[in-house]
């Protein structure tokens, strides 16, 4: 657990709880909120440049690029990260595994950009550049997990912040020229994702490449049929509860109404973006508490992510009460009404704040194995979340298909917690 922390509380070794707790959170969150900040300032410039579809679009693969990291997270960082209890050689066995098929489900998550881009009706210009980012973002959230897992916090946070560097810098050489529009975006989005695999170094490409020869396809059967098969079912059913909406809007509304959801979220995106990058820090540390039969780390490991999540999610509910209270001009023109985008915002927030309080039982789920139970809370949760947001966007519209995910999420924190005291009583 120690390793896997450094060089974040190395720094602080003495420190109480609680102020070691926060720094390193603060540490750990530093990439995530890099990244986030220049999402957002990438969204708050497109929103003003870019037509509705255009800006639908670019919203639309900020969900599915998500989806695919989520994906290789499943399939491949999973089974590393479980290895960890492993003798050497199985371990290297698995990684060699992994880090073959992280090529294979890479080049995947692009054709599949590329084809959710079609069917959406992008032009094939942009949808081929933003395939390129989906797949080289998905490599790179997989060489991140790994560096996690092998105790490299610094090389993945350094990869967050020339990823969000490369961006930031890049909009100013764009909006200077006069160029923010839809194919030169695409094409900056791709050299970010490019760059920020520098700072993962030589080694991993290296373990990369001989991955190649000396990864084996058959050993990740056994992989997928013991383990990754559960986890990617509940993925992809967590996909259906959380982001119906993006989907069911998108292709059946166009991405032009999904523009205004989009509008209304971008001001909880810094949450959202913790919440998806956090776990795989915690994950190798639960892994090792559970092994060694620690009963009182991973109860303080829950506390302290769960009231990081939260404070997190404050500051971004303050930050955008604040913004569309006294500069609403920095996000809105002329398509879109301040009162739908305080709506979408304020049932995001809602969502983002369960979401807070339903991550750290669902990573810790996880980290203890229990991938048949999280695809159950999968299909229910799914089957209420698709079903409701269906009937909420074909009856009231976009906005109200908003309420079709906010039950999905209840109806998973409302399990899980179930879920963890059931856990709890068979392992005392």
């Amino acid at each position: 657990m120690a390793q896997s922390l450094t060089p974040a509380l190395a720094i602080s070794p003495r420190a109480p709880g609680g102020l070691a707790a926060a720094w390193r959170y603060g540490f750990s969150t530093l990439g995530p909120v890099a990244t986030s900040g220049a999402h957002f300032l990438t969204s708050l410039l497109f929103v003003r440049s870019l037509p509705l579809s255009e800006f639908g679009l670019f919203s639309f693969v900020l969900v599915i690029v998500p989806f695919c990291m989520s994906i290789i997270a499943a399939l491949l960082a999973l089974p590393v990260n479980s290895a960890l209890a492993e003798p050497a050689e199985t371990r290297a066995r698995i990684e060699a595994a992994c880090l073959k098929m992280n090529l294979l489900l890479t080049a995947l998550a692009g054709i599949v950009v590329f084809g959710l881009l079609a069917l959406a009706h992008a032009p094939a210009v942009p949808a081929l550049l933003l395939a390129g980012y989906g797949t080289i973002f998905s490599a790179r959230w997989f060489a991140r997990c790994f560096a996690f897992i092998k105790g490299r916090t610094s090389a993945a946070i350094a990869s967050d912040l020339v990823y969000a560097a490369t961006l930031i810098i890049g909009l100013g050489l764009l909006a200077a020229s006069h160029h923010l529009r839809f194919i030169p975006g695409a094409a900056l989005l791709l050299a970010a994702a490019s760059l920020s695999l520098l700072p993962f170094g030589a080694g991993f490409f290296r373990d990369q490449v001989a991955a190649i020869s000396r990864g084996r396809i058959r050993d990740y059967r056994g992989i997928f049929r013991d383990l990754t098969r559960w986890s990617l079912l509940g993925v992809i059913l967590t996909e259906f509860t959380v982001n119906a909406h993006a989907y069911l809007v998108t292709f059946i509304s166009g991405p032009g109404p999904f523009a205004l959801l989009a509008v209304g979220q971008i001001l909880m995106r810094p949450a959202s973006l913790v919440q998806s990058a956090l776990p795989d820090l915690e994950r190798p540390g639960m892994t090792r508490a559970i092994a060694a039969r620690d009963r009182v780390k991973p109860t303080r490991m829950l506390r302290d992510f769960r009231w990081a999540l939260v404070a997190v999610w404050l500051v971004t509910a303050m930050l955008a009460a604040a913004i569309l209270t006294w500069a609403p001009h920095l996000l809105l023109k002329r398509n879109y009404a301040l009162h739908d985008v305080v709506l979408v915002t304020a049932i995001t927030a809602a969502i983002m704040l369960v979401r807070s309080f339903r991550t750290p039982p669902a990573t810790f789920m996880q980290a203890a194995g229990e991938f048949k139970g999280l695809v159950w809370i999968g299909v229910y949760s799914s089957a209420i979340s698709i079903i409701l947001t269906l009937l909420l966007l074909l009856t009231w519209g976009p906005i109200a298909s908003l309420f079709g995910v906010l039950t999905g999420e209840i109806v998973i924190l409302l399990m899980l917690n179930r879920m963890m005291s059931d856990w709890k009583m068979r392992h005392g």
